[in-house]
């Protein structure tokens, strides 16, 4: 049995934007097939990198997010599939510590602003 990765350990939290990209990408452009098969510390830090690279988004906004992550919907697909199964918690679900880092991080650098 596996266990469960903790919402709140900073490994899922990417640490700047190259590695949330870098872990984004490796899920980028799989199919929904593809996507299933990821054990869920694959599907997590993708999820949570993908949140921390745009945090002005919901997990629950999915099927209205912009034409220019519309690709991504395969992903959200998947993580709601596992979510409303009971395979991923809700604090894994909603990324929140990734979302809050990447503000923080922002409010300190005074670079990026919410659209």
């Amino acid at each position: 049995m596996t266990t469960s990765p903790d919402p709140h350990d900073p490994g899922l939290v990417p640490t700047d934007e190259s590695a949330a990209r870098r872990r984004f990408e490796r899920v980028y452009g799989l199919d929904p097939e593809g996507l299933a098969v990821l054990t869920r510390e694959e599907l997590l830090i993708p999820w949570w990198s993908f949140f921390w690279l745009h945090p002005e988004l919901h997990p629950d906004d999915a099927v209205v997010w912009p034409d220019d992550v519309s690709d991504v919907r395969h992903l959200a697909s998947e993580a709601c599939r596992r979510y409303r199964a009971g395979e991923i918690t809700d604090g894994e679900y909603y990324p929140t510590e990734a979302v809050r880092d990447r503000i923080e991080r922002a409010r300190e650098s005074r670079s990026w602003r919410l659209p």
